[in-house]
């Protein structure tokens, strides 16, 4: 969406061959500059692991060993501090019953682990298989709700994970304080301290209600509206600055929508976007949507991430961070470099005008790169210096995000620097990745917004 003409143009993203085939029901996250998507479904389940080059506009397929996740559908991926995290999404069967299904993927080392299995008589302890539920990353945890257990029926669930122990805790609230309830094909994101669950299915009956989780009171409470999104299952949502954005979705036996949504989390108002579609763009549910830029939150809220003292500390002075010699930006859409390199003369000093990110008192972050064949280093702008490190300007906790974003890592490690939209840009880019009804080529369904204001 441009300007102030307040509509969205969906437009065809670019995607070069060979390239997933198109489905639904599947599972996306972007880290350190890449898509990762996993599974879903096409005519049967599917069990391929796919990454998007964003700067290079490529897809390449991973490998996926036995010890990586199976056939999956309405499954979750998450990702913290360069690891992905996929649960639930099995087919029902007396195997999956008593299983965890949770598998970790390492960036790094381009493995998998798979958690064990959990005998039947504890099964309390860890959550067994499901679909549709959803997860959110809050600090160094990842939260699941709900879900279906197919003959089992539906589940009103709240468990979390820890990723530093890897150990489940089941949440329990007070009696009156019953939230949600029972829902599937919902979703949720993170802003603040709260987790917000939209929509779903609760039985046969598609919902259009909006629940927040307070992290920090451990409650529930139903946030009312007198206007919003109809009751809608298989939609999508992200947060974009002060707002959360969902798109399509539909209810049983009908043809998905094609509805952009803002809920503003300040005003509690909604407000539906206008949209211009191309002939070949159709309405869609069991989709993915990602974002790109600045002014989107990456998987947890990042400046939740520090402590409140380091905050107050951002607002009214510059501080420094040591770059790695030989650390390379890149450009998402743009080749024109994502900074301003002062000469020589001039320190050897890089500013960043748009982005901060706290410091560790007493000492430094050091950012580190991916390698150059991960990324194109025919795009690249590396630093001009001899000398063993660079300093990078950095300032305000308003744009820690985009700090964020350049370091393509959610949580307090600072790590990889990858490709990144010209920092100081308005410019933000929504994805829309696969989706039913599939589209009539091979390819998946890749389409993308841009917009610089909502």
């Amino acid at each position: 969406m441009k300007g102030k003409t307040g509509h969205c143009d969906w437009k065809s993203a670019p995607q070069k061959k060979p390239s997933p085939c198109d489905r639904y029901k599947h599972a996306c996250i972007i880290c350190r500059g890449f898509v990762y998507l996993y599974g879903g479904r096409n005519t049967t389940s599917l069990r391929d692991f796919w990454r998007y080059n964003i700067v290079k506009k490529e897809w390449e397929m991973l490998d996926c060993p036995r010890d990586g996740p199976e056939e999956l559908e309405e499954h979750s991926m998450v990702a913290y501090k360069g690891t992905l995290y996929i649960f639930g999404g099995m087919v029902d069967s007396a195997f999956t019953q008593a299983k965890t299904p949770l598998w970790i993927y390492d960036i790094d080392s381009a493995r998998w682990t798979e958690c064990c299995n959990v005998p039947a008589e504890t099964e309390s302890l860890a959550p067994t298989n499901r679909r549709g539920h959803s997860a959110v990353v809050y600090h160094s945890s990842m939260y699941i709700y709900g879900g279906y257990f197919g003959i089992r029926g539906i589940s009103q669930e709240f468990w979390t994970f820890h990723f530093d122990t890897r150990k489940w805790l089941r949440i329990s609230t007070p009696l009156h304080n019953t939230g949600p309830g029972p829902r599937h094909g919902h979703s949720a994101v993170v802003y603040h301290t709260g987790m917000y669950l939209f929509g779903g299915l609760m039985g046969l009956s598609e919902q259009k209600d909006l629940w927040k989780w307070d992290f920090v009171s451990r409650s529930w409470s139903n946030i009312r509206t007198s206007q919003g999104p109809p009751p809608v299952v298989g939609h999508a949502s992200i947060v974009f600055k002060d707002s959360m954005l969902i798109f399509g979705g539909g209810i049983s036996n009908s043809s998905p929508n094609n509805d952009l949504w803002k809920y503003h989390f300040h005003t509690q108002t909604w407000k539906k976007l206008s949209s211009t579609t191309k002939a070949n763009f159709s309405s869609k549910m069991y989709h993915c949507i990602l974002g790109i830029g600045v002014d989107f939150q990456t998987t947890s809220d990042f400046t939740n991430t520090f402590p409140s003292h380091w905050n107050s500390k951002q607002k009214d002075h510059h501080q420094l961070v040591t770059i790695p010699k030989h650390t390379r930006f890149y450009n998402y859409f743009h080749q024109q470099p994502a900074y301003r390199a002062f000469g020589h003369e001039e320190s050897n000093a890089i500013e960043m005008k748009t982005f901060s990110l706290p410091l560790e008192p007493g000492g430094f972050c050091a950012f580190q790169t991916t390698s150059e064949a991960e990324l194109d280093p025919n795009r690249a702008t590396s630093i001009l210096s001899k000398d063993e490190s660079l300093r990078l300007f950095v300032s305000s906790e308003k744009e820690t995000f985009a700090a964020a974003q350049v370091v393509g890592e959610e949580g307090t490690d600072c790590q990889y620097a990858t490709a990144v939209d010209e920092v100081g840009s308005d410019t933000n880019v929504l994805l829309l990745v696969g989706g039913k009804p599939l589209s009539s080529f091979s390819e998946i369904s890749f389409w993308q917004m841009e917009f610089d204001s909502l």
